[in-house]
């Protein structure tokens, strides 16, 4: 997906035949990777920072974690981290 595309990309994250609750977990991924991506592009064209990839990957994790959590019951980070799309099938509502 061209990145000069925001929308596409951001409609190309969608699961087909998922449920809705599935492909809201999925927006929530995507708009946190973007998000500190972002943010951390900012950070070292503004500041001069220095970029850790491993940093950025860290708090996507844990921003997407967050949201999710807040909207749902029992997501561990754990089982987060290491299968999210096994927690994906679990969700009933978001």
């Amino acid at each position: 997906m061209d990145h000069q595309e925001p929308k596409k990309h951001f409609a190309s994250f969608k699961v087909s035949g998922a449920k809705d609750s599935v492909n809201l977990m999925w927006v929530c991924v995507w708009i946190a990777v973007v998000g500190k991506i972002w943010k951390h592009r900012n950070i070292r064209i503004f500041i001069g920072g220095r970029i850790d990839h491993n940093e950025i990957f860290d708090l996507a994790q844990l921003k997407a974690w967050s949201w999710i959590k807040f909207k749902t019951q029992g997501v561990c980070f754990p089982d987060w981290c290491l299968e999210p799309m096994v927690c994906m099938k679990f969700v009933k509502n978001l």
